[in-house]
């Protein structure tokens, strides 16, 4: 039926409009507003912005990773490995409920930190060496302290405890960006359990993000993007917003990608020091 309406209201702009088409096209205008309605109610908050908001704290879900079968003949399957065991969820706790999203897990000059997005902090402030966040794995929960963040690049970083089941990724981030370089990244997008995809560098984004051939959703905010040589790209922080019949339409297919060049690893480092040794145990 939504197909017939489709090609009836094609016709309308090429022969001239009906009654019968006119009707058509009211039934076809409804329908497409019903669906864009839809589709919004699933979105989890600021539709600028990828992360999810879960205002009801529910029972905890097992994400059990599933295992990555490795292709030996495949330069992309390096990046697949890495990007997914290094993978993990990240909850900043509200009185209201919490944001989520992704983070990555890296082994940075002797500590073991995770980078995720630094808008899972949109609901309060973020104060270097006191806010936490939860870092959950499939088998671990820890609590991770926060060492630095970057409101205006869209980076945070969490000092964490070793997790036993997570390999963390090398801290080596790449040089240069390239227009059509593949690129990878493993998230959560939605409810879904953890998800490898692909993508391509497309050009320049918003602002100083790179745009990001590929698909992300809410709880994809904060995933390590990793081109085909394992180095870090960047780090996944929203997609694109256009216009529609309706309002802002969300375009899950346009990525932003904070660069990890930008990441100050002095004040990183600083801040990692004056820490010390961390007390979150998991719990």
């Amino acid at each position: 039926m939504l197909s017939a309406l489709i090609v009836t209201y094609v016709d309308v702009l090429i022969y001239g409009e009906t009654k019968t088409m006119k009707k058509a096209r009211k039934v076809l205008n409804k329908l497409v507003i019903f669906m864009c309605f839809a589709a919004m109610l699933t979105l989890p908050g600021e539709p600028a912005r990828s992360s999810e908001i879960a205002l009801s704290a529910g029972n905890e879900v097992d994400y059990s990773y599933l295992s990555y079968k490795v292709n030996s003949q495949s330069a992309k399957s390096y990046a697949e490995r890495i990007s997914r065991n290094s993978a993990v969820r990240v909850r900043i706790m509200y009185s209201a409920g919490s944001i989520r999203g992704t983070g990555t897990y890296f082994r940075f000059k002797g500590h073991t930190i995770v980078v995720t997005a630094a808008h899972l902090y949109a609901l309060g402030p973020a104060t270097p060496l006191v806010s936490e966040a939860m870092i959950v794995t499939p088998h671990e929960k820890v609590v991770g302290t926060l060492v630095y963040i970057d409101r205006i690049a869209d980076i945070s970083v969490f000092k964490v405890p070793t997790l036993d089941s997570r390999t963390p990724a090398k801290f080596k981030r790449t040089l240069s960006y390239e227009v059509g370089c593949d690129v990878v990244y493993s998230g959560f997008p939605g409810a879904n359990s953890l998800l490898t995809i692909p993508g391509k560098i497309s050009g320049s984004g918003f602002g100083s993000d790179l745009a990001m051939y590929s698909f992300a959703w809410g709880g994809s905010s904060g995933s390590g993007v990793f081109d085909t040589d394992g180095r870090f790209v960047g780090v996944l922080v929203s997609i694109m917003v256009g216009p529609s019949p309706v309002g802002k339409q969300l375009i899950g297919s346009i990525v932003y990608v904070a660069p990890a060049n930008l990441i100050d690893t002095v004040y990183l480092r600083q801040n990692l020091d004056k820490l010390g040794a961390t007390n979150n145990v998991g719990f």
